[in-house]
This record gives C-alpha cells, sequence and structure tokens, in this order.
C-alpha cells in the first residue's frame, strides 16, 4: 500500500525548511520533505562565505527580475523586518556587514538550526531521487527507491546553480510534466569570462576596485574583482542577473567626474586617479593613452579617457553552474497566484522559492524572496491542513 501524506514538500532548501517550520509551530501534521542530498540546507551552508547573507536592510520588487507585480505582493507579505524578528526569537540575530547586507555572526548553521529545531511534526526523506509526478484524486510521487502520494504537494526544487551541492532543474521538469509555462534556468549571480580585447583584465586577477556597471536599463555598485578567468566581485555578479548578450559599461570612476578626479593640472594622471596602481596603468595603455601631466593632455585624449567612465566591453560568457549563486529562469509567475503560490492549473500545488521565475540581485535577496514565498504560502495552507483536523 502507498503511503500518503497530507503535505509533501519537494525540496528541503531555504524556502522548503521555512515552509516546514511554519507549519509545524502551527500543529500541522502528516507532512514529508523530499531531498536528493544527504543534509537539508546544503546551499544555506555554503552562502555567504559560509556566513548566509540572509536578507538586505532594503528589499523591493526592483531588486529582482521577474514580474515586478508578483514580486511586490509576495514581499509585503513577509518583510525582512518580520524574517529578522522571527530569526531573533530564534537565537539568530545577523548584523549588516556591509551595503545593508545582513550576515550570520558565527556560521549559516544558525539558520540551518533555528529552521530545523521547529519542524517538530514533519518527517524527511533525504537522499532520495525524485523521478516524477502524476495527477489524480491526490499527487503521487515516483522516487528511485519508493513510491507515495500528497494531497497537497509544494515544490521547493530550486534550481541547477551549484550542482556541486545538489542544485538541480528537477522542478522545471515536473513542472512541464503538470503543463505549466516555464523559462529555461541560466546561470546568473556569476563572474564573466572575457573577449580577447579585455585579456589584459587577467594580468590583474587578485586586485579589485569599486566600480558601477550599466547594463539594460540598471546601474549596479560593487566592487569589481579581476581573475584569472575573467572579471567577477559583487557588482559583476548583480550585473549577470540583467545581461543577456551585447554590450555593458564600467565605470572605474564611479564617486566623481573625469574633471574633479584629474583637478590638478601640473600632476601626472596616474598619481591623481584612486585607483590600484597596476589597474590604472592598464587602463591607460589599453585606451592608448600616456601617462602625463593632465596639462600636457589632447583633447583627443582627453576624449580617450572619458572610456574610464564608460568602458564598453561584451562579456564572452560566464564561469558557469558550478560558480553561479543563482540562476535566471524557472515556473512563469502568470500561472500562480502570488496570494497564496498555488498554481492556477491544479489544485493543491504550490512553487515557492528560487524554482519560480523571480531571481533577486546579490545581497540577500534571494534568501528573503525564499522565506516570503514560504511564508506566504505556509499562510496558505495553515487553513487548509488545520481544517481537517
Amino acid at each position: 500500500m502507498i503511503k500518503s501524506y497530507d503535505l509533501v514538500i519537494l525540496g528541503a532548501g531555504a524556502s522548503a525548511l521555512m515552509l516546514a517550520s511554519y507549519l509545524s509551530q502551527k500543529g500541522c501534521r502528516n507532512i514529508l520533505l523530499i531531498d536528493h542530498n544527504p543534509k537539508p540546507g546544503q546551499k544555506i551552508k555554503i552562502s555567504g562565505g559560509g556566513k548566509c547573507n540572509v536578507t538586505n536592510e532594503e528589499v523591493s520588487e526592483d531588486n529582482y527580475l521577474g514580474e515586478s507585480g508578483f514580486v511586490a505582493s509576495v514581499l509585503r507579505r513577509y518583510t525582512p523586518q518580520q524574517l529578522l524578528d522571527f530569526l531573533k526569537q530564534k537565537g539568530v540575530v545577523p548584523k549588516i556587514r556591509s551595503l545593508g547586507q545582513y550576515f550570520c555572526t558565527k556560521s549559516a548553521d544558525e539558520v540551518i538550526n533555528a529552521l530545523r529545531k521547529d519542524i517538530k511534526t514533519a518527517d524527511f526523506l533525504l537522499s532520495h531521487e525524485i523521478i516524477s509526478i502524476e495527477k489524480d484524486e491526490a499527487y503521487t510521487i515516483q522516487m528511485d527507491k519508493t513510491k507515495l502520494k500528497a494531497k497537497h504537494l509544494v515544490i521547493a526544487t530550486g534550481s541547477p546553480a551549484y550542482p556541486q551541492v545538489g542544485g538541480s532543474d528537477i522542478g522545471l521538469s515536473l513542472a512541464k510534466s503538470l503543463g505549466h509555462a516555464t523559462e529555461p534556468f541560466v546561470p546568473v549571480l556569476v563572474g564573466w569570462t572575457v573577449q580577447k580585447d579585455q585579456f589584459w583584465m587577467k594580468e590583474l586577477s587578485g586586485i579589485s576596485s569599486w566600480v558601477s556597471i550599466d547594463v539594460g536599463h540598471k546601474k549596479l555598485f560593487g566592487d569589481l574583482l579581476f581573475a584569472h578567468k575573467g572579471i567577477s566581485g559583487p557588482a559583476v555578479l548583480s550585473a549577470s542577473l540583467y545581461w543577456k548578450k551585447g554590450l555593458v559599461k564600467i565605470d572605474f570612476l564611479p564617486n566623481s567626474s573625469l574633471k574633479d578626479a584629474l583637478r590638478d593640472r601640473k600632476k601626472q594622471v596616474s598619481t591623481q586617479l584612486q585607483l590600484p596602481k597596476r589597474l590604472i596603468k592598464l587602463l591607460l595603455e589599453n585606451i592608448d593613452v600616456k601617462d602625463q601631466p593632465v596639462q600636457s593632455l589632447s583633447p583627443s585624449e582627453w576624449e580617450k579617457l572619458s572610456l574610464l567612465k564608460a568602458y564598453p566591453m561584451a562579456p564572452a560568457g560566464n564561469f558557469g553552474l558550478k560558480k553561479a549563486e543563482a540562476c535566471r529562469g524557472g515556473v512563469l509567475t502568470s500561472e500562480i497566484d502570488s496570494k497564496t503560490m498555488q498554481s492556477t492549473l491544479h489544485e493543491n500545488l504550490y512553487f515557492i522559492g528560487e524554482v519560480l521565475d523571480v531571481t533577486g540581485e546579490l545581497g540577500g535577496y534571494n534568501f528573503q524572496w525564499a522565506f516570503a514565498s514560504a511564508v506566504v504560502c505556509a499562510q496558505a495552507l495553515e487553513k487548509k491542513l488545520l481544517a481537517k483536523i
């Protein structure tokens, strides 16, 4: 006989754990979480350099790629302050480290343990591969080792980013099999490889500089880190979310105009640019401007120097899924109710977290999305699950 559950949650990452934690605290029972990893919360554990960037001081739909009305509706229902208050009740007090980003003070295990501690009325089925789902009067979940049924089903399987800790695109396959429209997953929040014209950047591996990057309609600020493969760092990772192809423009002097930066006409250009010396040297060589006193610059050289404020480059590609912190794409939100996270195609089917076609910039935005979408879903499920008791 096939075992049946009131609720099965596919996945045991941030959104799944928050959902199970919330429902367990409300007294909901007969819940099962399934994951192919041997332990829950594996992506949480490695996030933020092991310190888990849980949220950001300022969060709005403008920090996300996705349907803005849908994103705004979910974010309104569970704010960063509500998340911080929830964590504080569990003894976890994240601190702002930079640019409004909240990190755990000790390790990401603080968040994992806080969520797991509350999951008292749910079971885990780990190291199980999900093969398929069939919909009849309930949902039949076929796995590699067993089969079971669920009256309510939540797909919280995340994206294929970080496959080395279990990232997978199984959620998209399952959604498609149930008739949902999807957008293919593409790695984002990831470094860029460079074209031959920018190979000089590889010589600066290990050096970083504060920049802004214009990509599409967005301007992103942060450190740019030169790497042996190309360029990375917070500014690049956030910009990668919005880049699909074509040129981006890098402002190497985002805090001043060119004339303000080169105010002293008697001094050399290189001594006045507040940039790492090796970067200045290679930048000047690349734009074909000789280092000289500012007063000696010709009009054409001033024109070339303006490229420091809008250096054009077309990334060759990116560092790939193993280095990506997230993926663009997922289940289209046009077929999801933002007030409940329920499918508009199938009753009692829900999608939360990164499996949806909503992706945030670097800085805690994706965890806030995972937790907010989970709470919205939990509030809708709570009524259904408790109604039968």
